[in-house]
This record gives structure tokens, sequence and C-alpha cells, in this order.
């Protein structure tokens, strides 16, 4: 599995399981971390994490599905799970995630510095250098930091490079995605909670804001909280003590919060849907980051950097990029930005053998020269026929991944950058099915 592989390139030893009961006979020895499926063969992931609880209460367990429900997510959490995820997942994600269940169960087995880990900043247009220059000027300050920018454009990368030249660099980065957990579980997720806090907190739990303690706390999607969870946030920044969920005791914290959203927060605030003294209190520096259609210099440096790494990652030699696929990146608008240039580089890298062609690109980058070079004076292709020839590549590059990971759905999943309910549709829709 490439999952199993970039954790293994990382460092890590891993053990993989099938279902619920053939990881539960695996539980001796106790691993560091355990990755769970909420939907697998037999008993489902909460059974399974139920089940994990009663012989290990304190193994940090991250829960990782394809299907956001906010019932799953409420019961993992309660049960203990340390962190929740939706796939797919890249790869810097996976490894931010392990460092940080590791840091939760209290483990010091963290893997060599010699190893790739986190993707690096990387470029060398104007906009790149004036990131680069803002960041070397705010990082080694306790300033909060607010990171703006469209999806995929390094926000995390951002914040974790300001928390790496900072004075609190031998300390905690802790991420948390606001936009990935239901709002039932968000303070509970931010301030920890006591026991007997609310059903199934059988035991207290430190949450984000202690974690990163002398560190950092990274506050993606910041847009995303809701408004009784942003008072408190501006409490803490005011005054960096807070109560847990179902506690009295005031914590003391020393940490940093470095702030991202993808959204206008002051037109937001605006509306009355973030509160103004929270976006006042979180803009004290604020670091604007250039969509990637407008860093066109930095593309041929990207598509290096990540090809380097996928083939670390998979265990393979780097591969030739033709010139149709360098043109078709060029001339590509990214609404995706970095993130989609990576995502295609990975899909890519899988399906080709020895040189990446413009067929192993995702339709979207393959099409857009077409439409960008059509004219009022170019005939166009109608509308059925031109729906017809993308339907027939979508079949084609479904049908190539799949005999690529070897009918794998999962893995083919993942490759494609869709959950598996949406290839099984496709399968379906295109009348796909295994030989």
């Amino acid at each position: 599995m490439i999952f199993s592989k970039i954790l293994e390139t990382d460092g890590y030893n891993v053990v993989a399981s099938p279902s619920g009961e053939e990881g539960l006979k695996k539980l001796k020895p106790l691993p560091d971390v355990i990755f769970l499926d909420l939907k697998l063969p037999g008993i489902d992931g909460v059974e399974t994490l139920r089940r994990i609880r009663k012989t290990a209460q304190n193994l940090p367990v991250v829960m990782m599905t394809a299907y956001q429900t906010v019932d799953s997510a409420v019961e993992s959490m309660r049960l203990g799970a340390c962190d929740y995820l939706i796939k797919p997942l890249d790869s810097t994600r996976i490894i931010e995630v392990v460092r940080h269940a590791l840091l939760v169960g209290g483990t010091t087995l963290l893997a060599p510095d010699t190893t790739m880990g986190p993707a690096d900043l990387v470029g060398k247009s104007t906009a790149f250098q004036e990131i680069k220059r803002l960041i070397s000027k705010v990082a080694p300050t306790d300033l909060t930091v607010l990171i703006t920018g469209e999806s995929g454009t390094g926000k995390e990368l951002t914040a974790r490079e300001i928390h790496i030249n900072s004075k609190r660099n031998g300390k905690t980065f802790v991420p948390v995605d606001c936009a990935a957990l239901p709002e039932s579980l968000m303070e509970s997720e931010l301030f920890g909670y006591e026991k007997g806090a609310f059903t199934g907190a059988d035991e207290a739990r430190a949450g984000r804001f202690e974690m990163a303690d002398g560190g950092t706390l990274f506050l993606d999607e910041i847009g995303n909280l809701s408004l009784p969870v942003q008072a408190k946030l501006l409490r803490v920044l005011q005054d960096p003590t807070f109560v847990r969920l179902g506690g009295r005791n005031h914590v003391r914290v020393n940490t940093r919060v470095i702030a991202a959203t993808n959204s206008d927060l002051e037109l937001v605030s605006q509306r009355g849907q973030f509160r103004q003294d929270l976006y006042h209190r979180i803009k004290v520096f604020t670091i604007e980051l250039a969509p990637l259609r407008n860093r066109p210099e930095d593309i041929p440096i990207l598509i290096d950097y990540y090809m380097e790494r996928c083939a670390k990652e998979m265990s393979g030699s780097i591969k030739k990029v033709s010139k149709k696929v360098i043109d078709l990146f060029n001339q590509y608008r990214w609404p995706g930005n970095i993130r989609e240039l990576s995502n295609a580089i990975r899909s890519a890298f899988v399906l080709a053998d020895a040189e990446i062609k413009a067929e192993h690109l995702p339709t979207s980058i393959r099409f857009s020269q077409d439409k960008s070079s059509q004219t009022d004076t170019t005939p166009a292709m109608g509308d059925a026929a031109l729906k017809d020839v993308l339907k027939k590549v979508e079949r084609d590059h479904i049908m190539a991944t799949l005999e690529k990971t070897h009918w794998n759905r999962t893995e083919a999943a993942k490759v494609l950058n869709i959950d598996y309910k949406t290839l099984y549709n496709k399968m379906k829709e295109h009348e796909i099915q295994e030989p």
C-alpha cells in the first residue's frame, strides 16, 4: 500500500491488517500508533476502537475515512481517538499526523532527521522570495500570524516554516484543521476536557493548546470556527489561560498561534459570521500567498521537487517528464494550486513507466489547452460530442489506474484523488468490471 510505503520511507516500521479482527490480534506487542479506517470488513472502525480501548486505554489511535459523518467523528473522538482524518491524504499530512500522535502518546520514537519529513517551501519567483522575506522577519517574534491564500497554496507549509525558524523550533508544532471536525467537538479538541465532562469521557484529555505549550498551534481555516469557540479563542489570545470542558481549574499555556484562511475574513466579519475583535487580534502580521497561476516560474522547480519526493516515497527512480506535459503544466490555471500539482505528479508517477506523458495526467489538465486555445473563429466541438470524448478519457484514466494498482480500489481511489464511494460510482457509470 502507498500509505504504508510513505511511513516506511520516513523511517517507521509498519504492520498492516486487512480487518479489525486481524488488527486486534496484532496488538501484542503494542504499537506506538494505530491508523484505523472507519469502513472495514467485519467489525467497523468504531467497534474496533472500542475493543482497543479495553486493553490499551492510552494508545494513540487515528481514525480515517472517506466519509465525513458527524456521528462517527463524535463517537470516535469520545472513545479517545487522537485525530480524525478525511481521505484522500497526501504524504505531508500523513507524516504530520503520525508525529502528532506519537507526541500525544508520549512517545519520542520520531523518525530520524535524515528522512524526507514534510514538504518544503520551494520556488524562485518574486512572490516566493517575498514570502521567504516575511517569514524571516516574523519567525523570531511571538506575534500572532494570519496566513491567507487560496486552497492548496501552502499555508500549513508556511506556518511550519515560521515555527522551524523561531525560538520555539525545539517544541511541538500542532496543526488543527478547523474545517474537518464538527462544531460539537471543536471546543473539547482545542481546550481539552475533564473526566465526566460528557458521556464517554472516561478520563481527562489535554486539548491542542496544551499539546502545543511552548510551541506553535496552527489553526487552519479558522473561519470555520463557530462563534462560541471564537469567543473562547479570543479570551485565550488576550490572556493565555482557559478552563477545560467540564473543569474548574485554569490552565495556563505559552502557545504561539498561527491562523490561516482561504476566505476574506474582513468581509465575513462584516456579515457577522466572524468576530471582528478576533479578526483584528489575529491579523497582527499577515502573509498573503500568491496562487500558483501567478508564479509560473516556480512550476518547473515544483515538478522536479515533487518528482524526487515520489521517487523516494515509492522506492522508484525519477522519471522523465515529456515536453507536452511541461507545456500543459505551464498553461494550466491550477485552481487547486500546489496541492493539485503535487497530486497530479503523484498520480502520473504511479501510472507511468519510464516517462510521464500527457495521457498520464488528469482529464482537467489534459483538456485545458484545448479549452484555452478555442476562439470565436474556431469551430467548437458540440456539447454532446465533447461530453462523449471526456467520458471516454475519464473511463480510460480510471481503467489505467485500476490496472496499475492491480485492481486495488482503495489504492486507485487515492491515486485518482477521489474517495472510494466516488470511484465505485464511476466504475458503475462507465460499466467497468474487474476481469
